[in-house]
């Protein structure tokens, strides 16, 4: 098993429930271990901004899926949970990304990972620190980049999602 770090983010509608209902589904397949979730964070619009705010987290789990079986599964829990294609940056109802699988490295026109981005976004970095402060992707240190990040114009909204136990 392989672990997989997620990034999740919404601005339509009950952000928080939104994020909750994606991790619920996520998680509850088989298809990823669930070992910790971050707080949800409140944060500004990021690429376009003139739209509403986002809730973000992040999850961590272990996997057996290939890069593009992750690429498919999270697309599919975005398209189940009612995510509609606008623009890029657009608001959207749910954004599951992949920002890394293990140590692999993928560069194709459909995914990129680790995340191309993430470094260049507190409203990653920080709720990823949060449950993985020791992570090193690329020789960088998720806590290093999270501090020199700040998190200016973040605020915690929730406290972790966690799954259901199982009877």
């Amino acid at each position: 098993m392989t672990e997989i770090g997620l990034g999740f983010g919404s601005n339509v509608g009950d952000k928080v429930a939104n994020l909750h209902r994606a991790m619920e589904r996520v998680f509850a397949t088989g298809e990823i271990r669930f070992l910790a979730a971050s707080s949800v964070w409140r944060t500004a619009p990021w690429g376009y901004v003139d739209q509403d705010w986002f809730a973000n987290a992040c999850a961590v789990g272990e996997t057996d899926m290939s890069p593009e079986e992750a690429l498919g599964f999270t697309q599919s829990v975005e398209e189940e949970l009612g995510r509609e294609k606008t623009f890029r940056w657009g608001p959207r109802v749910i954004d599951v990304d992949i920002l890394y699988l293990g140590d692999a490295k993928v560069a194709s026109e459909r995914l990129l990972i680790p995340h191309k981005e993430m470094f260049n976004r507190a409203f990653v970095l920080a709720p990823l620190a949060e449950i993985r402060p020791e992570l090193v992707l690329d020789g960088r240190s998720i806590r290093e980049a999270a501090n020199a990040a700040g998190s200016g114009g973040l605020s915690r909204l929730a406290p972790p999602w966690r799954p259901h136990p199982v009877d």
